[in-house]
């Protein structure tokens, strides 16, 4: 099942805000969405692994924490979400009237006052009504997918933090950039600090931020895999080299004893 643009979290049980508001709009604008809404009594745990992955491939992730429900649960994953700096719209209202114990109100808005103090350290906007914040998650996801320029992948670029490399930008035709790391580290063999480069990253213009962002992590984990089949050592060798000769290793393979 391909990746949904957009995750519409927060309120569930009988709130109909996605199906009256959120649902429309996105439609209306051609956006894909994922609703995790079920019929009271329907949400297992067995649920949340799907939950899960279609929040960690949205481009966006839109909560609406309203007076409805305790929203306990949702106020835990938006806090967490804002840490994380995933792009997030939020409708943030306190709970009122007699949908629950008196007792109980100051402790459930405690929760959301902490959501709109997170957000405002993030530079994330709070909406008080559901309609502010699914026009906010359609200019997100518009941002997320937009063609990149040169300057754009190199903002995004600056805000990526991986040891103390640097990431180089070369513009490719018809429509793409290449994506280089560079690293001062020391030479597996004798030690000495030099510039070392990994392999270079096609990212194409209309890629959208956050597959150029996914890209860039590939480059990371494809850097430190090299990293680690330099270091690591067996009986003395390094077997796992990522520097031996493809022919070289064509032949062995092909006069080598099979085994099973």
């Amino acid at each position: 099942m391909l990746a949904k643009q957009v995750f519409l979290g927060g309120a569930c049980g009988t709130s109909t805000w996605r199906k009256d508001v959120a649902i429309p709009a996105l439609e209306r604008a051609g956006i894909t969405y994922c609703d995790p809404q079920l019929g009271p009594g329907e949400w297992t745990e067995a649920c949340q692994a799907a939950e899960m992955r279609a929040k960690a491939e949205a481009d966006v992730l839109l909560f609406v924490i309203n007076g409805e429900s305790r929203g306990v649960a949702s106020i835990g994953e938006a806090a967490y979400y804002l840490g994380a700096a995933r792009p997030l719209a939020l409708a943030v209202t306190d709970v009122t009237g007699p949908a629950f114990p008196q007792i109980e109100h100051d402790d459930l808005n405690r929760g959301r006052i902490l959501v709109r103090s997170m957000a405002a350290v993030h530079g994330v906007p709070v909406f008080q009504d559901v309609a502010g914040a699914v026009n906010h998650a359609i200019e997100l996801v518009r941002r997320a997918t937009e063609p990149l320029d040169a300057d754009g992948l190199r903002s995004i670029l600056a805000e990526v933090q991986f040891q103390d490399a640097e990431f180089l930008v070369e513009e490719t035709p018809p429509g793409g950039y290449l994506v280089q790391i560079r690293k001062e580290e020391p030479d597996a063999e004798g030690g000495e600090r030099s510039s070392l480069y990994g392999r270079k990253w096609y990212v194409d213009a209309a890629a959208g931020r956050s597959a150029a962002v996914r890209t860039i992590f590939k480059a990371v984990l494809t850097w430190q895999e090299h990293e680690a089949r330099e270091a690591f050592r067996f009986a003395g060798a390094r077997p796992f080299s990522p520097h031996h000769d493809i022919d070289a290793l064509v032949q062995f393979t092909r006069t080598s004893p099979k085994r099973r």
